[in-house]
């Protein structure tokens, strides 16, 4: 019997016809929609076989509607100003193109809002037709043109469905809400996910450039589910609520390979989630993209090439340390060379070095495989942390006998690391003989180049981070305005400052006598030639890199007891 004409094409079939998948992908799609429950596009998405962007096209296809991107391109205010942006809120709609006066194009993200939205030809007394985008253009396309910060409609309302009943961590809705946490993540360039259970919500926050950002208020009700979700991608175990517990999850967001390191912390009301993404692509930088420049990376390039010694790199969690060992060991690693390396954990995945991965259960500890890998001849070796006596000496033995060390260490600025060796225990004439040199650093926002703008500061702006008019010059001092670009923050990205202590004669001689971190200092910067922190802000703010404010809320503290 003959198909009418007049009936619907599948989805699927639509696909396929388009070459966008093949039979066997739609075969596979179908089973997973019959084990998930999800619509038949949603599935293929989730399945790795055709994108958001496809499903869509096809749907507009089968529903005989237009298609629009609605992130490309810049619609203009007059066509914005044609909807209301209640309207465009509470019913999910874009304007995107004035046909003629009262007659406008809407971009709606379901085939079947065309009928629902019929009543709006009598509220606004405009005339309209429909082109259909994705949930995904549609979110950042509200947010751009409205301020509207919504969450994947689809989402928000599944997961409301979900309040009053108990929710599974084997729900579509669950899987879908996670997937857009991560998505989001992604597309804000967030380091960090707190999801942090509240006692009337689950709070949902972002890191984005060093500064957390509220993105969502989840019902209560989906705690439970969204926890045990994560924890089963994390492979934790989902029974265990009273302890500490961490894992690893690797995912693909907007077409981006993660790595997403999990941290549980039970709390008051349920247990806490931290989860720190780790970009594969995006996380090995050069030393000139971290900041460095001129005399400071001759330096340092000096430094790192020695045949022997340890290196040090200082600062507060999250300052970028293991980003800056990261960087130096690609300039070193090369096939003459041998690195090992001992982390807790490896963030990034080197190739051609030997990488050891702390597991303290079985008492394989810094300390333990740093003697280990002597065993290995190796050129160069990366300890993860120096946090006891027993790792220092080590790392110092490994240095005396004709090893390049480098290591971190958590103290606010360079010469207080070689104090703080002292502190543990080292003896200070092996300090003195083996470090050969010390970084300090921080990792500031970076100025947006699309909406910064001159800025005049006053006299006590200048003394607050220690910079006069007459040093400033003629240099222009900018300041954050705020664009859609930039999310209305004025900044976007970061880059480091930094203060290299290099050890000298005099230096070597104050280490030796047990001079106090001031004394260090002094001599570093007038022996040493070392750029403190707080000046190194300076030439970031002289350069327009960065601003005032960013310079003081980063180094206050510094900024007080340094003066």
């Amino acid at each position: 019997m003959n198909q009418s004409t007049g009936q619907r094409r599948l989805l699927g079939e639509i696909l396929k016809g388009a070459s966008v998948i093949n039979e066997e992908q739609l075969q596979d799609g179908l089973k997973y929609q019959g084990e998930t429950g999800l619509k038949i596009g949603e599935s293929l998405v989730r399945l790795g076989h055709c994108r958001p962007d496809d499903v869509c096209r096809a749907l507009a296809r089968q529903a005989g509607m237009p298609f629009v991107d609605v992130r490309k391109g810049r619609i203009s205010p007059e066509v914005i100003a044609a909807i209301p942006k209640e309207v465009a809120e509470e019913h999910n709609v874009l304007p995107v193109k004035i046909q003629s006066p009262g007659n406008v194009i809407l971009a709606v993200t379901d085939p079947l809002a065309v009928y629902n939205l019929e009543h709006l030809k009598f509220i606004l007394s405009i005339e309209f037709s429909c082109a259909l985008t994705t949930e995904e253009a549609m979110v950042e396309a509200l947010k751009r043109y409205y301020g509207l910060d919504k969450r994947d409609a689809a989402t928000v309302g599944d997961a409301a469905r979900l309040v009053g009943k108990e929710a599974s961590a084997d729900d579509a809705p669950i899987i879908r809400l996670v997937q857009n946490m991560f998505d989001e993540a992604v597309r804000n360039r967030a380091s960090d996910i707190h999801v942090e259970p509240m006692a009337d919500r689950v709070r949902v926050r972002l890191r984005i450039d060093g500064v957390c950002r509220t993105i969502d208020d989840l019902p209560k009700a989906v705690q439970g589910a969204v926890l045990s979700r994560l924890k089963i991608m994390a492979e934790m175990d989902i029974a265990e609520k009273r302890k500490p517990q961490d894992g690893r999850i690797t995912i693909e967001a907007l077409d981006k390979h993660m790595d997403v390191r999990v941290s549980i912390l039970p709390g008051t009301h349920g247990e806490s989630i931290v989860m720190r993404l780790l970009d594969k692509q995006e996380g090995l930088v050069s030393l000139e993209r971290l900041g460095f420049g001129g005399e400071d990376l001759q330096r340092f390039h000096r430094v790192i090439k020695r045949p022997n010694g340890i290196f040090l790199v200082t600062g507060p969690t999250g300052s970028g340390k293991t980003t800056t060992l990261y960087a130096a060991l690609q300039e070193l690693n090369k096939p003459d060379v041998k690195v090992i390396t001992a982390e807790n954990p490896v963030e990034y995945h080197l190739p051609g070095v030997n990488q050891c991965q702390v597991h303290h259960q079985i008492g394989l500890d810094f300390a333990r495989i740093l003697r280990a890998m002597l065993r290995q001849a190796p050129n160069i070796i990366l300890v993860g942390e120096i946090r006891d006596e027993e790792t220092a000496s080590i790392a110092i033995q490994a240095a005396l006998t004709g090893h390049l060390v480098f290591s971190t260490l958590h103290t606010n600025d360079a010469p207080s690391a070689l104090a703080r060796l002292a502190d543990m225990g080292v003896a200070p004439f092996l300090v003195s003989s083996s470090v050969a040199a010390v970084m300090a650093q921080r990792l500031i926002r970076r100025l947006c180049n699309r909406c910064k703008k001159t800025h005049e500061p006053t006299t006590t702006e200048f003394e607050s981070v220690g910079l006069t008019a007459d040093l400033a010059g003629d240099k222009k001092i900018y300041q954050a305005a705020g664009c859609d670009h930039c999310r209305q923050t004025g900044y976007s990205g970061r880059v480091g400052i930094f203060e290299l202590l290099e050890m000298g004669p005099d230096l070597r001689e104050a280490v030796f006598r047990g001079e106090p971190a001031s004394r260090l200092r002094e001599l570093a910067q007038t022996s040493g030639g070392m750029r403190s922190l707080r000046m190194d802000g300076h030439r970031k703010i002289l350069s327009g890199t960065t601003s005032i404010e960013e310079i003081l809320r980063v180094l206050s503290k510094e900024l007080a007891v340094i003066g």
